[in-house]
């Protein structure tokens, strides 16, 4: 992002949402998690977020601008994880996801570390530490890391989110997906040995895109995930700077684009920066708004917004430049990036 972008996004911000104020509510909180500070526990403008899948250990995950990975215990906030990524010098990841895989024995573990490695244009997986984090043999093994610098085939710029698609048993990965920016603005598609198999996207304003084709535009994607909308998996993409959400088959075929570069608003269904996304596993989503400070609860099979939570502001329930959300049984988390903080919330009810 250039320094005029993001003093143009920060000032969206400050302005309450480049002069609309969001339609959402203050958030009803349960619990605040965090603040300002470098000991575990505490974060320094957190940016991503992602939860332990259901075989975990029930962790909320968060990654910080100091480059310092945290597993979270949901109840009261308590750091049992801790590392920081091996190298920072030239940035920090934006990219987090939680998931079962094989281990750096090719064995399959429940719960592997996927991180996107954004300013070291690689995706590296941990196998977190177990034990106790006091213990200095606490630290996580480094199960694989893929990607270099580039724009030919399986190379990045500025990767920003992973995507895993599973067999249907679960047992084992049939594809995994990565999105980037700062250039390439696409997605890659690799196969279960990390092999690319193609990508689809480029930079541009969303006008260049043909639907039920890879022939699609994004400024930056941030934020992917793979979902269950009308009967069958697809690929969910937050093309944040478009501010719109992109439904695309598992081949990357566009579906539907919902909201609009020209037309960004805080209106249900409407999106200004969308950064994050989290399944309800309904056929809904959590998506979270930078630029409107709130998190709006989505239908992915028609983009229509069914409710919103959160403003612009310092104090409880209200929000500043939100990065992710996730959720973990019947809470949301939604990381208020710009205060330093988790906030835990009750999600909505799921659709029978």
């Amino acid at each position: 992002m250039s320094a005029r972008g993001a003093l143009a996004i920060a000032l969206c911000v400050v302005l309450s949402g480049c002069g609309g104020s969001s339609v959402g509510d203050p958030i009803a909180v349960r619990q605040v998690f965090g603040g300002l500070g470098d000991v575990p526990g505490r974060f320094g403008y957190p940016r991503a977020l992602d939860v332990s899948p259901p075989a975990g250990r029930g962790l909320v995950w968060v990654v910080d601008k100091t480059g310092r990975v945290q597993g979270l215990n949901p109840a009261d906030g308590r750091c049992e994880v801790f590392w920081r990524m091996p190298e920072t010098e030239l940035g920090k990841p934006v990219g987090i996801t939680i998931g079962p895989g094989p281990d750096e024995r090719g064995e399959w573990c429940n719960e592997l570390v996927w991180i996107a490695d954004t300013h070291y244009y690689r995706v590296m997986v941990f196998r977190p530490p177990t034990g106790d984090r006091a213990d200095p043999g606490h630290a996580p093994t480094l199960v694989r890391s893929f990607g270099a610098y580039g724009t030919g085939p399986g190379q990045f710029r500025y990767p920003t989110d992973v995507a895993v698609l599973y067999a249907p048993d679960g047992r084992s990965i049939q594809r995994v997906y990565v999105s980037e920016y700062g250039g390439n603005d696409r997605v890659s598609v690799f196969d279960a040995n990390f092999e690319i198999q193609f990508s689809f996207g480029a930079f541009g304003a969303g006008r260049g895109d043909t639907p039920g084709t890879r022939q699609v535009e994004f400024d930056r994607p941030q934020a992917i995930s793979i979902e269950t909308v009308e009967g069958r998996q697809e690929l969910i993409v937050i093309d944040s700077h478009n501010h719109r959400i992109g439904r695309f088959t598992l081949d990357g075929d566009l579906v539907a684009w919902y909201g609009s570069r020209d037309e960004p608003g805080d209106a249900l269904g409407r999106f200004r920066y969308p950064q994050g996304i989290a399944s309800m596993g309904d056929g809904t989503a959590l998506v979270v708004e930078y630029g409107n400070n709130r998190v709006q609860h989505v239908d992915l099979a028609s983009g229509r917004g069914l409710a919103a939570w959160g403003r612009p502001g310092r104090g409880e329930g209200e929000l500043a430049a939100p990065w992710a959300v996730g959720i973990l049984g019947r809470t949301a988390f939604v990381l208020d990036t710009g205060n330093s903080r988790l906030l835990a919330f009750n999600a909505p009810r799921p659709r029978r």
